[in-house]
């Protein structure tokens, strides 16, 4: 017998290759789900194709009544919503977008 009639390895039992063509697969599919969650971070934290932040356009100067002091401020094409402290309590203020009040609302804790 010389040495190239003998194998170097015996051949692999069929589950062993099984397991390594699953170990693969799973190892693909892993890949794959990771570039999906990093590609998706990315889109949805505004990486790519969002479109970009513009800066608000707020009034130069808005009047609040005497004695009160912001504390909150939200704001929409329409209308914008000042949140104030007063020694008193808290009121909300719906402004025009020109900076005008248009309604104020008294804001009361409720008694237990």
């Amino acid at each position: 017998m010389t040495h190239a009639d003998t194998p170097d390895e015996p051949p692999e039992p069929p589950r062993i290759r099984r397991l390594r063509l699953l170990v693969t697969a799973l190892t693909a599919v892993m890949m794959i789900g990771m570039v999906i969650v990093v590609g998706l971070l990315v889109w949805r934290l505004g990486g790519f194709g969002a479109p970009r932040m513009t800066a608000v356009d707020l009034p130069a100067q808005i009047a609040l009544p005497a004695g009160e002091r912001l504390t909150g401020f939200a704001r929409n094409p329409d209308w914008l919503v000042l949140i104030t402290e007063t020694p008193d309590g808290q009121r909300l203020h719906l402004a025009a977008p020109d900076g005008s009040i248009r309604q104020s609302v008294e804001i009361t804790a409720t008694p237990d």
